[in-house]
């Protein structure tokens, strides 16, 4: 299901509704005990590496945290509150890097998610993108402090020299408010365009 704005000539919006003849996607909701069983015992092959990082990057109120929080739900079998959210700010709640462990039972399993602050249209707000590249390559350090007006540096407290392998991320994933995608700010998605492409060049 999605919808689009039109714009009349008086200035008013009426959103259009439409729905797909199918569905965009099969998705295997009869499987799901052999989903969660395959991400359970998934191994990596790397000696080095002990989990998959997995960075959650969108827009503010997205629901970045709200997703996190929904994994580690789905694997404890209860409502889980790790990830802090606070959908009705105008403003990122999440300010500082931090990495997110997923458990199942009393095992934490091989991945583990990294959130970062929301981004904004505007200039100065919100994280700036190459704050999330450096996250992607794995300079930054556990609780650094997103600085909306300059990305980190060299010299910067939460700057990490010499990422090991196990630092880097190895999966990008965008949260978008399906209810709001037709109104996101092209300036938001330039951002997160910039953030992809730099991801691909990492191979």
């Amino acid at each position: 299901m999605g919808g689009s704005l039109v714009h009349t000539t008086l200035g008013q919006q009426i959103e259009t509704i439409y729905t797909f003849v199918t569905p965009w996607r099969n998705t295997p909701w009869n499987e799901k005990e052999r989903l969660e069983k395959d991400l359970r015992e998934f191994q990596l092959s790397h000696p080095n590496i002990e989990y998959v990082r997995i960075l959650v990057v969108g827009e503010i109120g997205a629901g970045k945290s709200s997703f996190i929080n929904s994994i580690n739900s789905a694997f404890q079998k209860r409502i889980t509150t790790e990830a802090l959210a606070n959908a009705t700010s105008s403003t990122s709640f999440t300010r500082t890097y931090r990495t997110y462990t997923i458990k199942s039972g009393e095992s934490i399993l091989p991945f583990v998610f990294n959130d970062v602050m929301g981004l904004e249209s505007e200039e100065s707000r919100g994280a700036h993108p190459e704050d999330i590249v450096k996250a992607l390559q794995g300079f930054l350090k556990e609780g650094h402090k997103f600085n909306p007006a300059s990305c980190v540096s060299v010299d910067d407290e939460g700057y990490k020299s010499n990422p090991t392998p196990q630092e880097r991320t190895y999966c990008l994933v965008y949260v978008m408010a399906a209810d709001k995608v037709s109104l996101m700010s092209s300036e938001v998605i330039k951002k997160m365009e910039y953030v992809r492409k730099k991801a691909s060049e990492m191979g």
